[in-house]
């Protein structure tokens, strides 16, 4: 019997960097992300310009998560400079062959060690109610339901929403 892979000695995590919007282009323009995450198409120009907005924004920060050295998925996190200590998750996404191997539960971990060195005290984000496979990820990560929510969303759709917090 032989052993499985094991994905965490493949897996690196580093800061978005210019260069990276092809791959964030390819993302989130993915069908099946758009889908999930109820966005819209994006151009590849609006990400080589939001990586260099981001570059100026300490207020911001976005993780590429890569497979020997091949990106596979984005986290962003926002409010980092915000004065009641909160910073938000803005963006978990893995490509949807990534999915569901617990690999987004380690760059969560990953990243909420980030944000308590730098002194924030809380986390928070906003889900879909009925994405059950993120909201397990978010839970084991610290996460709780704080509020319920209507939300429309970058596709018009009204989605009934979760926003889940996290002490630090």
């Amino acid at each position: 019997m032989q052993k499985e892979e094991s994905y965490w000695e493949h897996i690196s995590i580093r800061r978005v960097s210019a260069g990276d919007e092809d791959f964030l282009f390819q993302l989130m323009n993915d069908p099946a992300i758009l889908a999930s995450l109820h966005e819209v198409p994006t151009q590849k120009r609006d990400w080589a310009e939001a990586i260099s907005a981001w570059q100026e924004d300490a207020d911001e920060a976005g993780y590429l998560v890569l497979r020997d050295n091949v990106p596979i998925g984005w986290f962003a996190v926002n409010g980092l400079l915000a004065g009641d200590g909160t910073a938000f998750l803005k963006m978990a996404v893995l490509l949807p062959a990534w999915q569901n191997r617990g690999i987004g539960r380690s760059v969560l971990g990953y990243i909420l060690d980030e944000l308590r060195k730098q002194g924030v005290k809380e986390a928070a984000l906003y889900t879909d109610q009925d994405n059950i496979r993120a909201q397990s990820c978010y839970t084991h990560c610290g996460f709780r339901i704080a509020e319920t929510l209507t939300e429309r969303m970058s596709d018009e759709a009204v989605v009934p929403r979760y926003k889940m917090v996290c002490s630090l």
